[in-house]
């Protein structure tokens, strides 16, 4: 919580404590303490004053804790902990005064979540996660052990940074867990590790398991134990907690394995578990990328429409495009086209190469088949026309030679005569067209009915030069 100043004229709170700091509004509140913002007259700056509980400063032993333990935590540099700025102690009041950070808890933002619709991504989740790891290393370090990692505890700044408040400093005297001025086991129960549920000495390892259940917390959408009483605790954590919902198995296994209930099961230390979450966090984003997959190299040929024969107005293909069919099949490889439509070809007309150069411009038709690049280029020098081009180009060649038959019986013509005297329309072609020899072009005379009187002017004699 960083130290802000505030104005002048705000409204100054009537409690005082110690002649120092001024109680401004209540910020929270625990089992053995209560947080106030509040303001420090000597600096002017908005800090926290956490007012602790008679039970903890009760005792002699108490407040020497306390010191023993402030001493500690403001030799800590580390930016993931809520500085402590001061501890004060009288007979009848206590408090430890720490920034004032302006923002949210995890707890507040993890109020009203569902397994559905968790309050924070797996992203930030284990960033929260490695921030806390990394206050909880610094202070293991020093020999402190937090003994209450809640999401009560961690603080989110408006940057999304965590920092961990509440090292312990506030429990009763003694090194186990906190107890109330009854006896009774207090603070969050859900989050305890296995050994203080059972009044055992906390350790760094038992920092890892509060670390861990906060990290189920946020992933799964839901405190991995619900338990209502210790015993019930116990006994839900000797069976686990349920596997985490729509995050990856080795997320999964990362997690619960810091739940273990033997403290040697557990990873290292924290440093270790936070590693573990980001490692698998990684992993299953990139289990997220389809793997194995090659760059498309296929390219859309599309289908053209070119003069094939101008005299006969036949479609074809223009020179690289697949040819021969007016219906667009889809192919998925080279095999399946040259399957359904023959080897690319180039159709240009008759024989003749350089009638490409003269073709018209082709007709891009929908797309029909996609082939590779590599086999387009492979195919281009061994090209042949297909069938349905070939067949379009024998009826050509059979109408041209059936034309040239018809016109020997008309008379020649010369200019436009000739072009007036040529049918409107083609023949029809018969299937299998019979050739019959030619006529004489000599024209005929009426009179010899047939039988050919004439005999020439020289009668056959022949008039040499």
């Amino acid at each position: 919580m960083c130290a802000n100043r505030i104005d002048d004229h705000e409204t100054m709170a009537k409690t005082v404590l110690f002649d120092r700091y001024t109680l401004l509004e209540p910020a929270g509140a625990g089992g053995s303490a209560e947080v106030w913002r509040a303001r420090d007259e000597t600096t002017g700056d908005i800090v926290a004053v956490k007012r602790l509980h008679p039970v903890v400063f009760a005792d002699e032993a108490g407040r020497r804790r306390l010191q023993r333990e402030f001493d500690a935590l403001q030799s800590l540099d580390e930016p993931h902990i809520v500085r402590v700025r001061d501890l004060q102690i009288g007979d009848r009041e206590a408090a430890l005064v720490l920034d004032f950070i302006d923002g949210e808890s995890l707890a507040q933002r993890l109020a009203g979540q569902t397994a559905a619709a968790p309050a924070v991504t797996p992203e930030t989740a284990a960033a929260i996660a490695a921030d806390v790891a990394a206050a909880l290393a610094a202070a293991h370090a020093a020999g402190i052990v937090h003994r209450d990692v809640t999401p009560g505890n961690i603080l989110l700044t408006r940057n999304g940074e965590a920092r961990l408040t509440d090292f312990g400093i506030a429990h009763a005297s003694g090194d186990g867990a906190a107890v109330t001025a009854t006896g009774l086991l207090m603070g969050t129960m859900r989050y305890l590790a296995p050994e203080q549920l059972r009044g055992g000495v906390s350790t760094p390892a038992s920092d890892l398991h509060g670390l861990a259940a906060v990290t189920y917390e946020m992933l799964a959408g839901h405190p991995a134990y619900d338990a209502t009483s210790p015993v019930a605790l116990a006994d839900a954590q000797q069976v686990g907690p349920a596997p985490i919902e729509n995050v990856a198995p080795a997320l999964d296994a990362a997690v619960r394995r810091g739940l273990a209930v033997d403290p040697q099961d557990r990873p290292d230390d924290v440093g270790a578990f936070a590693a573990s979450i980001g490692a698998a966090l990684d992993d299953q984003q990139t289990m997220a990328i389809p793997i194995g997959s090659q760059p498309d190299r296929t390219a859309a040929i599309p289908l053209a429409l070119g003069a094939v024969g101008a005299a006969a107005g036949v479609a074809g293909a223009a020179p690289g495009a697949v040819g021969g069919s007016d219906d667009a099949v889809g192919v998925a490889s080279p095999s399946r086209a040259a399957a359904s439509h023959g080897p690319l070809s180039q159709a240009v007309g008759v024989g003749d190469e350089s009638a490409a150069d003269s073709a018209p411009e082709p007709r891009a038709l929908p797309v029909a088949a996609a082939v590779s690049r590599d086999t387009k280029a492979a195919s281009r020098g061994r090209r042949r026309i297909p069938a349905p081009v070939a067949l379009a180009l024998g009826l050509i060649v059979a109408i041209a030679a059936l034309a040239a038959a018809s016109g020997a019986d008309r008379p020649f013509g010369t200019g436009a005569a000739a072009a007036s005297a040529a049918p409107s329309a083609s023949p029809r072609i018969s299937p299998k067209p019979t050739l019959r020899p030619s006529p004489s072009l000599a024209p005929k005379d009426p009179d010899d009915n047939g039988k050919g009187k004439g005999k020439g002017n020289d009668n056959g004699k022949g008039s040499g030069g």
